[in-house]
Formats: structure tokens, sequence, C-alpha cells
């Protein structure tokens, strides 16, 4: 989360709108936000319906997969980064940036 901090400016710049979700408490999401100062919303998706519905969930764990997704104007998904891509933001500001072009 901390390089899509630091990298928020270049999304702002591209007229994207970064989120994250978790499947932790709301209380969970919103200490961590604070510590983790970030400038953008972090959704809780405790009853971990949108996750599982994604196929992003690991039933044995628990927990929700790492995965960034570009979603366009009219929902439809552009890019997807997974697992150690997703915490690198690059690949995100790039396709942002091809979106905002078009």
């Amino acid at each position: 989360m901390s390089r899509y901090r630091d990298n928020y400016g270049q999304f702002n710049a591209n007229n994207a709108a970064v989120f994250g979700v978790s499947v932790d408490s709301t209380w969970a999401n919103k200490a961590f936000r604070e510590q983790m100062s970030l400038d953008f919303p972090l959704l809780s998706d405790s009853r971990k319906d949108y996750t599982r519905k994604l196929g992003i969930l690991d039933e044995t764990s628990g927990f929700a997969r790492r995965v960034t997704f570009v979603i366009d104007e009219q929902g439809i998904v552009r890019h997807i980064d997974q697992g150690s891509e997703a915490m690198d933001p690059t690949g995100a500001v790039g396709a942002c940036s091809l979106l905002k072009k078009k």
C-alpha cells in the first residue's frame, strides 16, 4: 500500500480513482489507513462476498490474494496485476495512462 500511496499523484494525474479492498474489518482498515497515511479509501469486505466473486479469495487462509485491477469508465477490466506485480503500481499507472489517452 505504501507504494500506491507514494505514487498516488501519478494516478491522480491520469484521472484515476484509487481504492483498496481488504477482508479485514472496517475498524482495522481505518486504523491501517491512518497508520499508513493513505490518501485513498480502504474498503472492507469482511463478509468476503466481493473477493469471492472476483475469484481472489483464498478459501483456505480466508485472505484475499494481492491483485490490482484497472477498470475503465465503462466498468471493463483493462489491466490486472497479481502477486508481487500487484505490490508495484508501475503497471497500473501505465494502464491508467493509456486509458487517459483514449
